[in-house]
C-alpha cells in the first residue's frame, strides 16, 4: 500500500511542478513543447510501477537511454554537416578571391587596369564565369584637342587578346567571360 501512496504522491507533485512551470513560461509558443515533454515524462512516471512489477523497468530505461543516444548522434551529424558546408563556402570564397587576384595580375602584365574582377566557381572548384571591369585609359587619346584614332581599337585588341588568354588558361568558353571597358 505504501508503494501506491508513494506513486500517487509522485504524480501529484509532478503535476503541481509542471503547472507552476507552465505558468512561469514567458511565451505561449514554448508551452506546447513543454507540455509534450512533460506528457512523455508523465507516461513514464505512471508506467514505472507497472513496469517494475513486470520486471520491465530496466528495459524501458535502456530504451530511453538508447533513444537519447541516437538523438544526440543525429544532432552531432547535423552539426558536422553544417560545419562542413560552412567550411566549404569559406574555401570557395577564398579560392574565388585568389583566382581574381591572379586574373588581375594577368591583366596588369598586359597593361590593362582592372577596376573589379569577380570569379564564380562550380561545386567542384572549376571556374564557371569571370566578370571584369577594365579601366579604359584615355590620357593619350587626345593630342592637341584631337582624338587619336587608333587608341580605342588598340585597347579593344588588347582586351580580345586578354580574353583569349583567359579562355585558354581557365578552359572557358567565350560566353563565360564578360569584360566591360569603362572610360577613365
Amino acid at each position: 500500500m505504501d508503494i501506491i501512496y508513494g506513486w500517487i504522491k509522485n504524480i501529484i507533485c509532478f503535476y503541481i511542478f509542471i503547472t507552476v512551470i507552465l505558468h512561469l513560461l514567458p511565451k505561449e509558443n514554448y508551452r506546447k513543447y513543454v507540455r509534450f515533454f512533460t506528457g512523455m515524462l508523465l507516461v513514464i512516471l505512471v508506467m514505472n510501477p507497472v513496469l517494475s512489477l513486470l520486471g520491465k523497468e530496466e528495459l524501458i530505461l535502456q530504451k530511453i537511454s538508447q533513444t537519447r543516444f541516437f538523438q544526440e548522434l543525429d544532432n552531432l551529424k547535423m552539426d558536422t554537416q553544417y560545419l562542413e558546408q560552412s567550411q566549404k563556402k569559406i574555401y570557395m570564397r577564398e579560392y574565388e578571391r585568389a583566382i581574381a587576384m591572379d586574373i588581375n595580375g594577368m591583366a596588369a602584365r598586359k597593361q590593362l587596369n582592372s577596376l573589379r574582377t569577380e570569379v564564380h566557381l562550380s561545386g567542384e572548384y572549376q571556374v564557371e564565369s569571370v566578370t571584369m571591369e577594365l579601366k579604359h585609359d584615355r590620357e593619350d587619346e587626345f593630342s592637341l584637342g584631337e582624338k587619336s584614332s587608333g587608341t580605342e581599337a588598340e585597347d579593344s585588341a588588347k582586351v580580345q587578346e586578354f580574353r583569349k588568354e583567359l579562355m585558354e588558361f581557365y578552359q572557358l568558353e567565350e560566353g563565360q567571360i564578360e569584360i566591360a571597358l569603362q572610360g577613365g
